[in-house]
């Protein structure tokens, strides 16, 4: 097995977001499967005392060592796209290279777009992988930016063209990459020049969501989960609250609707009342996905797999979804696995007749769960990994 130097932008704990969740997965994966695993990081605002703590239980444990940084400031991201800027400095840039010369890594493994330039930190003949988890930024149609960057709208033209410039200049650095979706890959391999590839999609650990024993579902409750600050999500919870839901009360009239995750937004906090709770930031989501009938997904933005369905599937949920966001979810069949639909009337019709049908609900759950046994677990994805690794050592 090999030294690893991960890269990520934020601190993966604790997990309250779809990629904190896959970088942590992944990272105790890799220590389970017998690598020497390092972390280089960038610690939340006004969370950095807590998560250092965190790094130091963590380190002999999961890691070897975990190098936490302030994040930078974002002055020295001029002409950078505007999430890469948030994160570059070049005092990082050279802590970077030093935590690869400390731990003497054999392989570097670069986790989303925000950190691809720190490549360009490392020695030539280091090898370095990188993981796409969304490709949406090369798409300014298909994605926002709110709290996280200071933007709202639509991306204007001189941000997308600084993204493919970002790709053009940083990609090509790269022995393997790696993307949560097959249609990720296909949107940045004109920006690549490496021959190794592979999908280490979204995933779950499906035992960890199995209900308990006793546990009851509430026929009438229909649920949402979300990291609200992420605006896909806060956007998602405005459509379902504000226009879907309405529609599904007036055919049900004791639905209910539970808008639960991480961080609500102002908005979001404000859709609580009548039929509507909005519980807030909770240590563990799975008793809202065991004690729900529904779980809908009106996602419109973003690409890539949306690890809340997966985690639906996983806790045998089923699921009526915008057929954006079932895109991401490769291999389900609407119909078989979900209900998906394109208008918000056509979301509120589906959400209705899995409240009404008990044995819809059982079939969908059952096909949905089995897709993600088969697909979408994280074991297969540690799996692709090492295969990754030992194919770019080789050729090393």
């Amino acid at each position: 097995m090999s030294r690893v130097l991960l890269a990520a932008p934020r601190f993966p704990y604790p997990s309250i977001s779809g990629g904190e969740k896959w970088t942590a997965k992944v990272a105790e994966g890799l220590a389970a499967a017998g690598h020497e695993v390092s972390l280089f990081s960038f610690a939340a605002d006004g969370a950095a005392a807590h998560q250092t703590a965190l790094a130091m239980t963590l380190e002999g444990r999961v890691f070897r060592k975990v190098y936490l940084l302030p994040r930078p400031r974002g002055a020295e991201g001029a002409g950078l796209p505007a999430l890469p800027a948030m994160y570059w400095s070049a005092e990082a840039a050279r802590a970077f290279a030093a935590a690869a010369a400390e731990t003497r890594a054999e392989l570097v493994h670069i986790l989303f777009s925000e950190m691809a330039a720190y490549a360009s930190a490392l020695p030539p003949d280091l090898p370095a992988v990188y993981t796409e988890i969304d490709s949406s930024y090369l798409y300014p149609w298909k994605y926002y930016l709110r709290e996280t960057a200071g933007l709202k709208g639509f991306f204007k033209a001189a941000e997308f063209l600084r993204a493919r410039r970002y790709a053009r200049r940083h990609y090509g650095r790269f022995a393997a990459a790696t993307f949560i979706t097959a249609s990720d890959g296909r949107d940045i391999a004109r920006y690549l020049s490496a021959r190794i590839t592979a999908v280490t999609p979204n995933a779950v650990e499906p035992g960890d969501f199995v209900p308990p024993a006793g546990s009851v579902r509430d026929p009438s409750e229909v649920l949402f989960l979300g990291h609200y600050p992420h605006y896909p999500n806060e956007d998602a919870a405005l459509r379902l609250a504000r226009r879907i839901f309405p529609l599904v009360k007036a055919e049900i009239p004791g639905a209910s609707l539970t808008l639960a995750g991480s961080c609500p937004t102002p908005p979001v906090a404000a859709l609580a009342g009548y039929s509507v709770s909005v519980p807030g930031t909770v240590a563990d989501i799975r008793p809202f996905l065991w004690r729900a009938s529904v779980f809908a997904a009106p996602v419109r933005y973003g690409l890539g797999a949306k690890g809340k369905i997966l985690e639906a599937f996983a806790a045998g949920l089923p699921v009526a979804a915008s057929e954006e966001a079932a895109a991401g979810i490769e291999g389900a069949e609407p119909g078989r696995h979900l209900l998906t639909a394109s208008t918000d009337s056509g979301l509120a019709a589906a959400a209705a007749a899995l409240l009404r049908d008990p044995g819809l609900r059982a079939g969908l759950a059952r096909e949905a769960l089995g897709l993600v046994r088969g697909r979408f677990s994280f074991g297969g994805v540690i799996e692709t990994l090492c295969s990754v690794y030992g194919k770019v050592l080789d050729a090393a």
